[in-house]
């Protein structure tokens, strides 16, 4: 075996051990100790973040930052890699230690100089326009970690209308137009919730669990409903155009007549506020049939609207 392929698999070995001995490295790949010795030096000028213990036993450990063998991607992979660090751009924060930039330098610096200026090319001609989202989420790591060991938290969070405490088990995070999202187990209503990452002011990881919990694609692919209500909505063209946009929407669509489209579809009796307000958007291309807590709900707030802007008012 040639000392490039034992530098190869060495990086693999020393980042499966985290502690080893040269002994142990030399017992591996069949190398004196002297050897070994050597071999971990390069790793350590390639950059793999080894060093040696001090004492009786010495040896060596690697920090938590593993450092992996190079892996071939042809120019297209390597395109869509670049290309997906646009898109997380838009994000202030990611679940993971990353510097984008870092990365990008990093493969740049492995380019031809051809494709370089190709990429650069595609950069200036394909671009992920979406709205970035400035508020931190500071949790992300936290949150990720809690829904590995299913770890129930208590959590402070600033919902719209007061800051309230919860004890919640997260399922995981997800992605959505600019935010980050963690649908969670409330524990004291025994009731699956949805909170936005960046409202939670105070995240404490108890060492108690919770078993027995959906998986987030579970949840995702299938929201559960605790109180389910019938909506059903009248589109016109312009209304059905801008549903169709919405991907919770879209399956929910059908044509009529005459250029109508309805929408219909089970929801919570706790998301009146949230359709109420993607409603109000449509304005009079949608008409609510049903249900009634939906329709009082956009009176109250047309009405609200109303009395906000009506001058005999004042």
């Amino acid at each position: 075996m040639n000392k490039t392929t034992i530098l190869f698999d060495l990086i693999w070995f020393v980042n499966s051990k985290k502690e080893f001995t040269a002994r142990e490295v030399a017992n591996e790949f069949n190398i004196s100790v002297r050897t070994a010795h050597r071999y971990i030096t390069d790793l350590s000028d390639m950059g793999i973040p080894i060093y040696s213990k001090q004492g009786r036993n010495g040896g060596y450990k690697v920090l938590d930052n593993q450092v992996y063998p190079p892996i071939l991607f042809s120019k297209d992979e390597i395109f869509a890699i670049l290309f997906s660090f646009n898109y997380l751009g838009n994000y202030n924060n990611l679940p993971f230690n990353l510097s984008i930039s870092s990365v990008k330098e990093k493969i740049y610096s492995l380019l031809p100089k051809d494709t370089l200026n190709e990429f650069k090319e595609l950069d200036n001609t394909l671009q992920i326009n979406e709205y970035r989202f400035k508020h931190d989420t500071p949790f992300l790591k936290e949150i990720i970690a809690a829904a590995i060991n299913k770890n129930i938290v208590l959590m402070q969070y600033n919902s719209p209308k007061s800051k309230t405490h919860k004890k919640i088990v997260p399922l995981g995070i997800y992605a959505y137009d600019g935010k980050w999202y963690s649908p969670a187990l409330d524990i004291d209503l025994m009731e699956y919730r949805l909170y936005r990452v960046d409202r939670i002011i105070d995240f404490e990881k108890s060492m108690d669990t919770f078993e027995n919990l959906m998986s987030l694609k579970e949840w995702l692919s299938n929201y559960p409903i605790n109180n389910p209500i019938d909506l059903h909505v009248k589109l016109n063209r312009i209304a059905y155009l801008e549903c169709k946009d919405i991907y919770f929407l879209q399956n929910d669509l059908e044509y009529i007549d005459n250029n109508y489209y309805t929408l219909k579809k089970t929801i919570d009796s706790n998301e009146i506020p949230f359709y109420t307000k993607l409603l109000l958007k449509l304005g009079t291309n949608a008409k609510v049939i049903q249900p009634s807590e939906l329709i009082d709900s956009l009176k109250r707030e047309i009405m609200c609207m109303y009395n906000l802007y009506d001058i005999k008012s004042k």
